[in-house]
């Protein structure tokens, strides 16, 4: 049996709903734990939604609710691409909703890592507030922990959230300069996630079996193609969250990287901006590392749930 833990921090999110089958589909329940960060929608909704997919799917697998903005500022969402649902108006099946955990998400990351160490992997698919919060509570947390897989960034300035950032870090560029400084972790970029393409027949097979999981996407999808046009007409998609959980859950998906400090900027023009240490000799900050390539196969087969 795998012997790692995965606590999967999630702002569900079309993709993350992706993103969270993948794991269920690849793990057994008892190996994951879920917890919920504001950023596509609200607190609220992606709490509900979180609760609606993991019901789904693995009904006794209770969800923590996480932060409800960022560390800094006003929050910052993106309902004019997932919907005020975060889920584009898909209505979900009849399933019961999975239990809120009495505890919260940087509780549940805090206990994690006290209870699992090394074996414990952190998959980061919205804003890091969360993950920041409990490195402030206990800055040995790092030093503790297997992993952190985290998506976010564009190094290459190809912002989807300004001219110049990416989502995820815009949302809460402090928290994510509190990690970035002080975990070695795998950035999963915006800019990896838009040189990987998928045409729209690779897409349907991710989700063409039986299982839950494939019906609930397949539906989504489905949904999002009738009720937006240009969705239909794209002629191939990336698959952000999903690209990110794949590298988390195998690692050989990775097949070529750069390592190195990135730096975030906050206000102004440079909100967001993720600046790479290129002339890394004499940082301080640890390496993250930044994938380059992978293996586009390996990433099809954890992709189809």
């Amino acid at each position: 049996m795998d012997p790692r833990m995965f606590l999967i921090d999630t702002d569900p999110g079309i993709d993350d709903a992706h993103a969270l089958a993948m794991a269920f589909s690849g793990l057994p329940p008892e190996q994951l734990i879920i917890t919920t960060v504001a950023g596509n929608v609200g607190i609220d909704v992606v709490t509900e939604n979180a609760r609606r997919l993991v019901g789904a799917l693995a009904p006794g697998v209770a969800v923590h609710r996480g932060a409800a903005g960022p560390i800094l500022g006003a929050s910052v969402e993106a309902p004019h691409i997932h919907g005020d649902d975060g889920m584009g108006g898909f209505a979900w099946p009849d399933a019961p909703l999975a239990p809120e955990a009495a505890t919260g998400a940087v509780r549940a990351i805090l206990d994690a890592a006290d209870r699992y160490g090394e074996q414990l992997t952190i998959v980061a698919l919205g804003p890091l507030t969360n993950v920041a919060l409990a490195i402030r509570i206990d800055p040995s947390l790092p030093e503790r922990i297997g992993r952190v897989v985290s998506m976010g960034g564009t190094p290459a300035g190809w912002g989807n959230a300004s001219i110049n950032a990416e989502f995820n870090v815009f949302a809460d560029p402090i928290a994510a300069e509190i990690v970035y400084s002080t975990v070695p972790l795998t950035l999963i970029t915006w800019d990896l996630t838009q040189q990987v393409r998928f045409s729209p027949a690779e897409l349907d097979s991710f989700w063409a079996g039986d299982s839950d999981a494939a019906g609930i996407l397949r539906g989504i999808h489905e949904h999002r193609k009738a009720s937006d046009p240009a969705i239909a007409r794209m002629p191939d998609f990336g698959r952000v969250d999903p690209l990110a959980m794949a590298i988390a859950l195998d690692e050989t998906v990775l097949v070529d990287a750069v390592r190195h400090p990135v730096v975030v900027g906050y206000g102004g023009l440079g909100h967001g901006v993720t600046a790479v240490d290129w002339k890394d000799e004499r940082s301080l900050r640890p390496r993250l590392t930044i994938p380059t390539r992978i293996d586009r196969k390996r990433a099809i087969e954890l992709f189809t749930v």
